[in-house]
């Protein structure tokens, strides 16, 4: 056990002197690092902020289905239920005839030339409405959809308002730029961690190339696999670690320097300093898991390749 110990500090003590050494490699490697954890975290913020801006327009938008007029009061009920039961339908509100009289009113009070051409008309011309709220933007087609090839299409509805709205198209541009987002976060943190890989990679093997006579004594003498190996584990750990703090203080200044104009363009969006100080211990936690299997596999591959013990 004493033994075990012993290697451990060991290990510990010679990886930072092996880190100090080579200094102008380590803040090479320890830069890159930082580019590719700090693209990391970027990107599980952006995430953030996507997933709010989808949030706000969802709840701006819905379906509202026109209904027939002089149909039965029970036909409105069964119909409410079946739109109920419909997968993705989050909230549904019912809006009499007299209700949308009062909100076109309301909408247009400074429009009197539409105000007076109601009066022309002897009744209400505005149809009972069923607003839908669905849970999520992708449920929006299915639920229209589904509505309008049901049993209900011609003895109920009168039409819905989702093909004509501009919601859709909001939607529907907002996932896609969401998705291409993602898509390019996920590509640009893949090629940083490759590049970052490559140089801890040359780096633990010019620190090898540089130790070969004092490992060569040591095999000599009769050290362990895990005497000789020690030393550039701990140098790769250190990559990830110095890497991953560096780079949530950077991510923390960027986010503080970018909450104010997203907070204020994205309505209702939860601020991303808020989020990066609250999930601090998460972000720092992928950061660092991360950085150190980027470290550890990277100090891996050199030693299997270019040691051979």
């Amino acid at each position: 056990m004493d033994s075990f110990f012993t290697n451990i500090i060991r290990s510990i003590t010679y990886g930072f002197q092996n880190f100090g050494r080579n200094l102008f490699l380590s803040i090479a490697t320890t830069s890159i690092m930082v580019l590719t954890l700090f693209g990391l975290g970027f990107f599980m913020v952006i995430n953030q902020i996507s997933s709010d801006a989808l949030t706000s327009v969802q709840n701006k938008v819905n379906i509202s289905i026109y209904l027939k007029d002089g149909i039965e009061q029970s036909q409105i009920d069964e119909f409410q239920n079946y739109v109920k039961g419909l997968e993705g339908v989050r909230e549904i509100d019912l809006v009499t005839k007299e209700e949308a009289l009062d909100k076109f009113k309301e909408t247009y009070k400074d429009n009197p030339s539409i105000l007076q051409s109601l009066q022309v008309l002897d009744t209400n011309p505005l149809p009972v409405t069923l607003v839908i709220q669905a849970e999520n933007s992708k449920f929006y087609q299915k639920i229209n959809d589904t509505v309008l090839s049901s049993q209900y299409k011609d003895t109920v509805i009168q039409e819905t308002d989702f093909q004509k709205s501009t919601s859709k198209e909001i939607i529907d541009k907002l996932n896609k730029i969401i998705s291409v987002t993602r898509n390019v976060g996920i590509s640009v943190i893949v090629v940083l961690a490759t590049i970052a890989v490559l140089i801890t990679y040359n780096t633990i093997r010019l620190t090898l190339y540089s130790y070969r006579q004092e490992i060569e004594i040591m095999r000599l003498v009769g050290a362990s696999d895990s005497q000789i190996k020690g030393p550039f584990f701990v140098e790769g750990i250190l990559f990830g670690i110095f890497g991953t703090f560096i780079s949530f203080l950077i991510l923390f200044i960027v986010v503080l320097a970018i909450s104010g104009p997203i907070t204020a363009f994205v309505d209702g969006a939860q601020s991303p300093s808020s989020y990066v100080l609250g999930k601090a211990f998460l972000i720092i936690g992928v950061q660092l898991a991360a950085g150190i299997a980027l470290g550890v596999g990277s100090s891996l591959i050199a030693i299997n390749r270019y040691l051979k013990v």
